[in-house]
């Protein structure tokens, strides 16, 4: 049996950081994808061959008990730190793959990285949500149970939990909810058990482009930092919080109304929230490349903001297809990166192929 599934990439454009404080967050799946395969083997070894983590492959036995006993050195083990967890999460939830079903894992992320010559930088696009995402979708159907996936709600709130306490705790499961979704999404946590919901919202009218600052940046450092700091400053942080989700959830009312003028402002006034926040908590949330964007935005018609914890991606607005490019060729005449990055509606996808020779029949899309 051979089996296929993968999930979208992600950009925060509204909501960074306030997300984490039940603020509205307006979030995009965009069309770089996470992939995984499975194939079946004879054997009760699971092999995983993952080129992006520097893995060729790595061996591990199922154990009679379900988990998985790697059969590799401690370096290959702790870059597989996220396959175990995905694996033992399932496991937890009745969802893995029973022991004695052998199965080789191809995990491919290289849509996730950008290439410049022989050097390959990492995009923060997501990508440790995209691949939960697709591998536990995988592994669940590979063990029979694709009904556990078929709603998207629970099957997301399910993914929350097992890449959260990947994460310690400290995300906003933003990113897992935009690659199981896929599309435009408004993405919020919601009331004293912070239960998380999205909907759908519709990209008529809206002119971005994506522009990368050319560095790699770690959401988990980050949320940290923050965390840190939000200790200390509790009252501080509260207010930056307050402002901030007032603004994003006004923005992204003025999209719902195709009110594409006010939408622009509201990015801007959200860009300035940002800025003070990132002085008052000592984030970079603004590289140098994205303030010089910042600058070049200032007093225009369009707008520009970092995307998600900043220092990496940051998108652009404005109110017209010909105004955006007119933006562009400015950016790439000041040696920007404006990365082409596309709407992908599908979110999660999962198909299998019962053998070699049978079509692939579609389980999830």
């Amino acid at each position: 049996m051979e089996l296929t599934a993968s999930a979208p990439a992600k950009l925060v454009l509204l909501g960074d950081y306030a997300v984490l404080e039940g603020a509205r967050a307006l979030v995009l799946a965009v069309d770089r994808r996470a992939q995984v395969r499975l194939v079946s083997r004879a054997d009760r070894a699971c092999h995983v061959h993952a080129p992006d983590l520097g893995i060729d492959e790595a061996r591990a036995i199922i154990g009679s008990d379900g988990r998985l006993q790697w059969q590799c050195d401690d370096a290959i083990r702790t870059k597989l730190t996220l396959v175990d967890h995905v694996w033992h999460g399932l496991l937890g939830e009745g969802l893995a793959p029973v022991a004695g079903e052998g199965m080789d894992v191809h995990l491919d992320t290289s849509g996730f990285f950008h290439a410049d010559g022989p050097t390959r930088a990492k995009l923060g696009l997501g990508s440790s949500a995209a691949l939960t995402v697709a591998l536990a979708c995988a592994w669940a159907t590979y063990a029979g149970h694709a009904e556990a996936t078929a709603d998207r709600t629970q099957w997301m709130r399910r993914l929350l939990r097992m890449h959260g306490a990947w994460q310690g705790g400290r995300g906003s499961g933003v990113d897992i909810a935009a690659s199981v979704a896929g599309g435009l999404i408004c993405y919020q946590l919601v009331g004293a058990a912070r239960e998380p919901t999205y909907e759908q919202v519709s990209m008529h009218g809206l002119h971005c482009l994506f522009v990368w600052s050319g560095q790699s940046v770690s959401t988990g450092d980050s949320l940290e930092r923050l965390a840190r700091w939000r200790e200390s400053h509790a009252a501080d942080y509260a207010a930056h919080m307050n402002e901030l989700s007032a603004i994003s959830t006004a923005a992204i009312d003025a999209l719902r109304q195709q009110r594409m003028q006010s939408f622009i402002g509201l990015t801007n006034e959200y860009a300035l929230g940002l800025q003070r926040f990132g002085a008052a908590c000592g984030l970079e949330i603004y590289s140098p490349a994205q303030k010089q964007l910042a600058n070049m935005a200032s007093g225009t018609d369009v707008s520009y903001k970092p995307c998600g914890a900043g220092g990496d991606f940051g998108v652009v607005f404005a109110p017209s297809a010909e105004r955006l490019a007119t933006f562009e060729r400015a950016i790439v005449s000041a040696g920007m990166q404006v990365v082409p990055l596309g709407l992908d509606t599908h979110g999660l996808s999962c198909h299998m192929r019962p053998d070699a020779k049978s079509a692939p029949s579609r389980i999830l899309t």
